[in-house]
Parts: structure tokens; sequence; C-alpha cells
């Protein structure tokens, strides 16, 4: 019994060897493992490739203007239409036209309004810094950016259209932005009438102190009736030409002449049409924020495109 036992035994082991030798190895499963990506600095990206930054401002052509800080990403021209430099927007003829128009203007209407206050309504002599000719000086740094560009937008579409005005991008400006901060997309900015009351401010620090040295120095102590009328035409007809072409570049940036054009709204008949531009024009200077452009700006000329 024993030894059969043992011989059946031997069998089973044989049995499971012969078994064990035909089945086929087990082979350990290895997870695979992905390379580590490289870095890529922006040396090593491809010509023409953007970076995550200028992606993101790709992909977000909607976002409102006053939130892009550094650069200019609205593109809402034909390229062709933007102007390369500061120096060919304030050389424009639009900007020239307007320069000469306010020149006459602030010439001519001064003289009837100077004439009336200090001749009809009091007589003279004055002194040369006195409340009339110092007022005079402030009243028009404040009187004369607004009224220039009161009217202004009425004629922008047609000028652009046509190429006598052209948009500007925020970076080709430079270095202007340190000395006029008004060109930039901070939300106050988008209002009109402060971005003229900054240019007041700013042209006020070279004229303001020229007219008091002048006025006590080679034109006092005392000013004739006659003279300060004349004295003061002249302060106010050398105001304008800056005024004017600083302010003009500030309505060329881009962000600021989309909406502006946006809002001059077209029609057949060219006095009503006018006369809802003019109502335009004074709704943006009663309005603290422009209204953005239609998203098909079909009120615009047709060099512009929407975003896509």
């Amino acid at each position: 019994m024993g030894a059969q036992e043992s011989h059946e035994a031997l069998d089973e082991l044989a049995t499971l060897e012969e078994a064990n030798l035909g089945a086929p190895e087990a082979k350990e499963l290895e997870t695979p493992r992905r390379p580590a990506p490289k870095r890529q600095s922006r040396s090593d990206l491809p010509q023409g490739a953007l970076s995550p930054r200028q992606v993101h401002l790709e992909l977000s052509p909607l976002r409102p203007p006053q939130r892009v800080r550094t650069v200019s990403t609205t593109n809402l021209f034909d390229e062709d239409q933007y102007a390369p430099s500061v120096w060919e927007v304030l050389s424009s003829k639009f900007v020239l036209i307007q320069v000469l128009f306010n020149v006459v203007a602030s010439v001519v209407g001064p003289i009837i309004m100077f004439a009336l206050m200090f001749a009809v309504l009091d007589q003279g002599p004055y002194q040369a810094l006195g409340p009339e000719l110092v007022g005079v000086g402030w009243g028009s740094l404040i009187l004369s950016p607004l009224l220039i560009f009161a009217l202004m937008p009425v004629a922008m579409p047609e000028a652009v259209e046509m190429g006598w005005f052209k948009p500007i991008k925020l970076e080709t400006c430079g270095r202007w932005r340190l000395i006029l901060p008004y060109l930039g997309t901070g939300r106050c900015w988008r209002w009109a009438p402060l971005r003229h009351l900054c240019l007041g401010a700013i042209v006020g620090l070279v004229y303001f102190p020229a007219l008091l040295v002048i006025a006590k120095f080679v034109m006092g102590p005392t000013l004739s009736t006659r003279t300060l009328i004349w004295f003061l035409v002249c302060y106010t007809g050398a105001l304008t030409p800056p005024i004017t072409a600083l302010g003009c570049l500030g309505y060329a940036v881009e962000h600021n002449l989309a909406p502006t054009i946006g809002m001059m709204l077209p029609h057949k008949n060219p006095c009503v049409r006018t006369l809802k531009r003019v109502l335009a024009s004074i709704k943006m200077y009663l309005c603290p924020l422009y209204v953005e452009p239609d998203g098909d700006l079909r009120h615009a000329p047709g060099g512009m495109r929407p975003p896509v």
C-alpha cells in the first residue's frame, strides 16, 4: 500500500511539471513612462508663434480695451489704415484743417467777447497781473479744449474713410504716452472732456507762466483796454494749435477712435445725418463713458472690420 501511494504521488508531480513546462512564461506588466516635456524658452519658439499672453489676448477680442495696459489689441481697422508714427497723425489733412479753422475762431470770437467785457462793461487801464488777465488765462485753459472738440467728431467718419485722419496703435505712441497720459487705456480717459481738461492742464504748465511773465515785465505794469484785449486775443490764438493737434491725437488712438466713429450714425439726408451726429457728440460729452461700437460695425466706414 505504501509503495503504491508513493508511485501515485510521483506521477502527480511529474504531471504538474509537464504542465508548467508547456505553459508560456508570465511576463511582468510594466507601466510606460512618458518622458517629461522639455520647457521651451521664448527664443526656442518658431518664428511667428504667439506667446501665451498674446494667445490669450487673441482669443479674447471682445474684452474691453481699457483693460489692456501694455499693448493695443483691438485691431478694428485694416492694417494699411494705421499711421506709422505720431507725426503723421499730427500732420494729417484733417488735423491741419482743424488747426486752421480753430485758430480763426479763437481770434474772431475772443475779439468780440473781450471788447464787450473790457471796453463796454468796464474801462481800463488794468493791472498787469489783475483778475481780468489771470481769470482769462485760467478760463481759456478750461474752455478752449472743451469748445474746440465739442463738435469735431461729426466729420471724423468721412475723414478716416478718405485717409485724411488715420488711427494709431497704442504701442506706436511710444514716449508720447509719458507726456500725454490721456493716450492710455485707463477707464477715466474714455470720457472725452476729461482728456481735454488734462490736455489744457498740460499746455497750461508752459503757457500760463509765460502769460504772466510777459504781462508783468514786457507789457506792464498797467495795460490799456486795447492792449489788454489784443494781448489776450493773441494768447487764446496761440493756445489753439497745440491743443487742437494733441487733442486730435487723443482721438486717433484706436480704442478712442473706434467707439467715436461707431456713435456717428449715417443717414441719406445730410441735414438729418449732421443733426444726429451733433446730438451724439453732445451725448459723448455728457456721458462718462463711450458706448462700444456695434459688433458688425454697420455704422463705421468701410475700412473698419469687426472683431473675429
